[in-house]
């Protein structure tokens, strides 16, 4: 396989669901150089997505020993440390990821999520309830796609059951599932 093409093979497996083959492919691109960002972010989303959350972690640092201020690497970085609660990283992350980009919705939300861990209710207040979060993020689908660890899902599913925010929300079969399980 040529390095586009495995490049191009991860894009397919990636935008297919198929992690797995995508962090193999993009894998196989970066030893030949091909696309190194974009292969490290796309691998490093993978593993995000599979629960690897220190391999997320290094695929997001190598993007940013290039580029400091690459806003989806921080993003997903942020991610993967809420996920590992390492709650105040991951603030920090997620502090320069809006620096960057003040329009992600998702970001406040992860952030907001990092503090209501930490018991800094106000922050979280201002992050949760802030309208680029109300007003952009399907909450059934940021649960699904990135809060992945069991204990931090079980937290957020308690504090939602609570929260008076007004939530774009509908569940898929995965969540119904996974709230069955937790229950």
């Amino acid at each position: 396989m040529t390095t586009t093409t495995a490049f191009i093979e991860g894009q397919k497996a990636f935008l297919g669901g198929d992690l797995e083959n995508s962090i193999h492919a993009f894998s196989d691109a970066l030893e030949h150089g091909e696309h190194p960002v974009h292969s490290h972010l796309n691998r490093g989303i993978a593993y995000l997505k599979l629960g690897r959350f220190k391999r997320a972690i290094e695929d997001c640092d190598l993007i940013l020993e290039r580029d400091g201020l690459h806003e989806r690497a921080l993003y997903y970085r942020g991610v993967a440390k809420l996920n590992l609660e390492e709650n105040e990283s991951a603030i920090h992350d997620l502090d320069r990821s809006l620096a960057l980009n003040p329009d992600r919705g998702v970001a406040y939300l992860a952030r907001g999520l990092a503090h209501y861990a930490l018991g800094h209710r106000e922050a979280m207040e201002k992050d949760i309830h802030d309208n680029h979060a109300l007003s952009t993020v399907e909450l059934g689908e940021f649960m699904e796609e990135y809060i992945l660890s069991g204990p931090l899902f079980e937290r957020i599913l308690e504090f939602f059951e609570k929260d008076k925010g007004k939530w774009r929300l509908s569940l898929t079969e995965d969540e119904i599932q996974r709230m069955a399980i937790l229950h």
